[in-house]
């Protein structure tokens, strides 16, 4: 009788291992864990290991109320200018945020000064990501003109010879090949497994819902 009960418990223990499991991912991870599983990331640029480090980079983020890390250039495609991770601060003061975002800059012309920014944002809590409208920027830092009207965007991209489809073939690099991968890579993770699950997460596409003129 007593051999009856320990295999009933070992199952119920191993249900509730896969259900605890399949509901995390490496997403999530990231969102929880912060500075703390970003240091075991080397694609990261500036991520130090070591207590004081960790510390001072939590208490500009609770200072700030957002911190934000940034993807090596010789890690990312020619193309893309930058993959940055936005955190923010995770207390009732700041709305009980239990998110983070992948922040994603694309070259569409060095010469006209031309940029596609993409932005997706990931709750944690609800397992949900969110596509963020797309928005085209011109000129130097400090100087430039910001286009959310579909109208212009749809200018620009048939200017430089891109689709709908190639806007999120960007998402999708900026997300999984850059992200997923090299966080499942650090963290002894399967990025095949870690891909399928997050492709099973609620989302909500608003690349393509743009401001009226």
């Amino acid at each position: 009788m007593n051999y009856k009960f320990l295999r009933i418990g070992i199952c119920f223990l191993f249900v509730c291992f896969i259900i605890r499991y399949f509901n995390s991912n490496v997403l999530s991870e990231i969102g929880k864990s912060k500075i703390y599983g970003a240091v075991d990331v080397p694609e990261l640029e500036g991520c130090l290991s070591g207590w004081r480090d960790e510390w001072e980079w939590m208490g500009a983020l609770e200072t700030m109320g957002a911190s934000s890390i940034d993807y090596k250039e010789e890690f990312l495609r020619k193309d893309v200018e930058s993959v940055a991770l936005l955190f923010f601060y995770d207390v009732v003061d700041y709305g009980d945020v239990n998110d983070f975002n992948i922040y994603t800059v694309v070259k569409l012309s060095e010469t006209d000064q031309v940029r596609m920014e993409l932005e997706v944002d990931y709750n944690y809590k609800n397992r949900e990501l969110l596509y963020i409208p797309v928005y085209i920027v011109q000129g130097e830092p400090g100087n430039s003109k910001v286009y959310t009207d579909e109208k212009s965007i749809d200018e620009y991209l048939n200017r430089y010879g891109l689709t709908r489809k190639d806007v999120q073939e960007y998402q999708e690099y900026a997300v999984y090949d850059v992200v997923v991968k090299t966080w499942a890579k650090a963290h002894h993770e399967s990025y095949f497994l870690e891909r399928w699950k997050l492709k099973r997460c609620k989302v909500i596409d608003n690349t393509f819902r743009f401001d009226e003129e």
